[in-house]
């Protein structure tokens, strides 16, 4: 079941199911708060080389144990850029030497979670070792034709990749293929 807001956040009272511009939506009847179930955004990183992607083994719940591209949620006061910046330095113990937004992609964090919307970047990191730190088990190169989309984490991403490489249309209306 998702969760949604039982309680208003202005005043606490019950909320109540209304139906406005054609969306469900949860509002106070006390004094009209309403909770629209925004979606949360998060910065991924595509990063290639030599013919590879690396990817990162959650470790944590949702979709534990299962790859994903590294990155996150952004934090109050950042830019998608700097989020992302400082989720690569927190997963990957690396930083970035150059960000370009590929496009962006809509989910859910988890089966039943809350929405996100995630900006999809290609990102070229500085040298440097990279290790698996936070909430990363284990990052690994995989060569681009044998990326393990059954075991990537959000449907999403696996789709947005799928599109990233073959070259067809993106999320944001343009080809960019990307090329490891």
């Amino acid at each position: 079941m998702k969760e949604r807001a039982r309680f208003c956040l202005a005043c606490g009272a019950r909320l109540r199911a209304v139906s406005e511009h054609g969306r469900r939506r949860r509002r106070c009847p006390r004094c009209g708060w309403t909770f629209y179930d925004n979606p949360v955004f998060a910065s991924v990183a595509i990063i290639c080389r030599r013919g590879r992607m690396l990817l990162a083994k959650r470790a944590n719940p949702p979709y534990a144990g299962t790859w994903d591209l590294p990155g996150g949620f952004i934090e109050a006061g950042e830019t998608p850029e700097a989020g992302m910046r400082r989720e690569l330095r927190e997963e990957l113990s690396v930083g970035t030497r150059r960000l370009r937004l590929l496009g962006f992609a809509t989910d859910r964090y988890g089966p039943a979670g809350f929405p996100v919307l995630t900006a999809i970047y290609r990102v070229t990191l500085a040298p440097g070792p990279i290790g698996s730190a936070d909430d990363v088990s284990e990052v690994r190169w995989f060569p681009e034709r044998k990326l393990p989309f059954r075991t990537i984490a959000f449907p999403s991403l696996r789709q947005a990749l799928k599109t990233a490489l073959s070259g067809t249309e993106s999320t944001a209306g343009r080809s960019k293929r990307v090329r490891c």
